[in-house]
Formats: structure tokens, sequence, C-alpha cells
């Protein structure tokens, strides 16, 4: 039995393919596992949708900030990606300080990446999903729990209440 070029074409692409879902899949991995834990104050939004089942629709206090921060007029097909400093509170509550554009950063401050799509700012994550019936409890959820890497890439890990508790 002899392979055809195009036979061993398709397999080779298969692998390449999967093997590049996996390394992500290892990044990600890695980042919640060794990731630096911070938070990021949500602002209400409607936790529920009934077509994808249960789940916390995301918005952040910080997304005002930064959209004040930016470009106003920005052409309607450009995207924005950039970077963003943060300094750490005691309770590792992200707050905003500028726009990145160089320079070192203190031993509180945190680089993170964002991104504008459409003229709404975007963190890691704007949805949390869970189990159905346990929408009571994530109504309760007052931060995002994010993990970040040194390359200012978030992670979305948990929803955390008032009293800074794993929901």
């Amino acid at each position: 039995m002899t392979i055809s070029k195009s036979s061993l074409a398709v397999l080779a692409s298969a692998f390449i393919i999967l093997g590049f879902i996996n390394y992500n899949i290892y990044q990600q991995e890695q980042l919640l596992a060794n990731g630096e834990v911070i938070l990021f104050e949500l602002a209400p939004v409607d936790p529920r949708s009934l077509m994808q089942g249960d789940y916390m629709a995301l918005n952040y206090d910080i997304a005002t900030a930064i959209g004040l921060s930016v470009d106003p007029y920005p052409n309607a097909q450009d995207n924005q990606d950039g970077f963003l400093v943060v300094t750490l509170d005691n309770h590792r509550i992200a707050r905003f300080d500028s726009l990145y554009s160089g320079g070192t950063l203190t031993a509180d401050q945190r680089l993170i990446q964002y991104r504008i799509r459409q003229g709404r700012v975007k963190l890691a994550s704007n949805a949390f999903f869970f189990e159905e019936g346990r929408a009571e409890e994530f109504e309760q959820a007052r931060y995002g729990e994010f993990r970040v890497n040194q390359a200012g890439q978030l992670l979305l890990s948990n929803m955390i209440d008032k009293d800074f508790k794993r929901i």
C-alpha cells in the first residue's frame, strides 16, 4: 500500500494543526497554574442568556478609564491593541494608571494587554459560564479573578464576591 503525496500532505497538515492547538492549550494551562492573580472590578450587566445556558456577561469598571484614554475618533474599521499600566492595591484589585508608553514599572504596577473592537474595550473575556442553577450565587460576583503573565496576557479564572471569596 502506497500513500499518495496529497494524503501525506493532509496528514502533515493535521499533525501541524493538532500540534498548534495542543501548544496553545499548554500555554493557557501554564498561565492558570503560574500566572499572577489580579482582580478587576465588575460593572453591572445581565447575568443570564436563554440561548447559551447560564452565563454572566462581563464588563469591567476599568474599561471606562481605558476608553477615555484612547483615540476617541478612530476609523470605524480600526482595531486597536495595546498595553495599559495598572496599580494593584492590597487586595490585588487593579486600578488604571495610564496607557503604556514604555519605561519601567514600579513593584505594585503591572502591564496588561487590551484590545478595542468595534469601539468596545476588551480584556481577556467578556463572559463567564457556570453550571445551570447557580445564577443566584454568581449575581454576588464583584470581581473577576484573572491570571496574568509577564507579557501582560490575561486569562479569567474565577469570580470573586465582595468579601474576596471565590464563588
